[in-house]
């Protein structure tokens, strides 16, 4: 509130009650009460921003927890480390296996250029050095047919993997960006994986 009065210049905001009453100048008056409006209806507002830029991308659900990260450990780090806002909107229930939803994002205007290619580096290779520092990717040429030696029965030989080597493995499905087997963490364990897959399938 303290920063919408300094930047709109209006003499004062009074917050007691329920109502807020602002005064001062008629076009700063205007201003302060859009920028109040956003605040409730969003959770910013453009004078936040020296060079306020929204923008969104389209995300498939099956993303949002990768996105989002454990007790939303990776969108937050996101947020802090650009200043940006993100918000998820609520997925519909009977909505088609393939839609999309839009993630919006707020902020300056290079923050939320940078914020967008975070967002589309996750889904594509399932990390960022923003987020995952120190993590690399390999994509692995793997026909689909080969994909059931990889996950194994229940996805037994997926989970050895994983544990085995200190990986993530990822395997393509209809809705994802990146149609190649991933296998994504640090870099030595990443190669050491990638050879054992191989083997496994050839």
């Amino acid at each position: 509130i303290k920063m919408i009065q300094e930047k709109t210049g209006v003499t004062r905001i009074d917050t007691t009650g329920e109502i807020f009453t602002i005064m001062g100048p008629p076009p700063a008056v205007a201003q302060a009460e859009t920028a109040i409006k956003e605040l409730v209806e969003k959770g910013y507002c453009a004078l936040q921003y020296d060079d306020f830029s929204e923008n969104f991308v389209n995300v498939h659900p099956s993303y949002f927890p990768d996105l989002i990260g454990k007790q939303g450990a990776v969108v937050r780090k996101i947020k802090e480390e650009l200043g940006v806002e993100i918000s998820f909107p609520e997925t519909q229930k009977n909505a088609p296996a393939s839609k999309k939803y839009k993630v919006n994002l707020a902020g300056s205007t290079q923050a939320v250029e940078k914020a967008k290619s975070v967002i589309n580096n996750i889904m594509m290779y399932s990390h960022d050095e923003l987020t995952h520092p120190g993590e690399v990717h390999e994509e692995l040429e793997i026909e689909a047919w080969a994909w059931r030696y990889i996950i194994g029965t229940a996805g037994s030989e997926m989970k050895h993997i994983q544990n085995n080597y200190k990986v993530k493995v990822c395997i393509p499905r209809d809705h994802s960006l990146n149609q190649k087997v991933l296998v994504v963490g640090e870099p030595s364990p990443v190669e050491r994986a990638k050879v054992y897959i191989e083997k496994l399938v050839w």
